[in-house]
C-alpha cells in the first residue's frame, strides 16, 4: 500500500510539474519574441501527451518537439504576423470608409469571418505541429479542413481556450506565469484529438497519435 501511495504521489508531482514547467518556459520563450512560435510548439507538445492521458516527460517532450519542428514552427509563426497583420490593416481602413454602404459592411462581415476562421485554425494548427509528423502545408490544410468542417465545434475550442488568457487578465499575474498557457493549450489539444477521432478510424488515430519519440 505505502509504495503504491508512494508511485502515485510521484505521478501526481510529475504531471503537475510538467504543466508548471511547460507554462514557465513558454511564458519565458514569448518575452524572447524570436522564441514565440517555439514556445508555442513545446506547450503544445507537452498537453498532446496530457490529452491522450500520457503521463509526458517534460523535457523529452517539450524540446525533442522544438528540435524535430522548429524550422515548420518558425514559419507558420511569420505565416501568423503576416496574417494578423493583414486582418488588422484592413480594420484600419474601415473608419474612413462610408460605414453605411453594403460595399463596407460586406468587407467588414468578410474580414471578420476571415479573421474567425484564421484565429480557430490556429489552434489546431499549433497542436497538429507538434502530434503530427506532417509537412507544414499538409499541417495548415488539415487545420482548415477540421476548422471548417466543424465549424461550431471549432468555435466553441476557440472561445474555451481564450477564456483562461482572457481571465488571467483581471487575476493576479502568477496565474499567467503558471497556468494560463497551458489550460489554454490543453484545450485545444483536447478540441484536436476529439476532431481527429471524428475523422479517422481507431486504427488510423492510434498509428497518427503514436509518439514519433518511441
Amino acid at each position: 500500500m505505502g509504495n503504491w501511495q508512494e508511485s502515485g504521489f510521484y505521478a501526481g508531482a510529475e504531471r503537475i510539474g510538467a504543466f508548471l514547467s511547460a507554462n514557465l518556459v513558454t511564458v519565458f520563450l514569448f518575452m524572447t519574441v524570436i522564441g514565440a512560435p517555439f514556445g508555442l510548439l513545446g506547450l503544445f507538445a507537452v498537453m498532446n501527451q496530457w490529452a491522450q492521458g500520457r503521463q509526458p516527460e517534460f523535457f523529452r517532450v517539450y524540446f525533442g518537439a522544438i528540435r524535430r519542428h522548429w524550422r515548420s514552427a518558425l514559419a507558420l509563426g511569420l505565416i501568423n504576423l503576416a496574417g494578423i497583420g493583414l486582418i488588422l490593416l484592413n480594420l484600419s481602413i474601415f473608419p474612413i470608409m462610408q460605414l453605411r454602404s453594403l460595399a463596407t459592411i460586406l468587407s467588414l462581415t468578410l474580414t471578420l469571418c476571415l479573421g474567425a476562421v484564421f484565429l480557430m485554425a490556429n489552434f489546431y494548427a499549433w497542436s497538429i505541429l507538434s502530434l503530427l509528423d506532417l509537412p507544414l502545408r499538409g499541417t495548415i490544410k488539415l487545420s482548415l479542413l477540421l476548422t471548417l468542417s466543424h465549424p461550431l465545434r471549432s468555435l466553441f475550442i476557440t472561445v474555451a481556450a481564450l477564456l483562461p488568457l482572457l481571465a488571467s487578465l483581471a487575476l493576479p499575474v502568477a496565474f499567467l506565469l503558471l497556468v494560463s498557457l497551458s489550460v489554454s493549450a490543453y484545450i485545444g489539444a483536447r478540441g484536436v484529438c476529439g476532431a481527429l477521432r471524428v475523422h479517422s478510424s481507431r486504427e488510423e488515430l492510434d498509428e497518427l497519435l503514436a509518439d514519433p519519440l518511441d
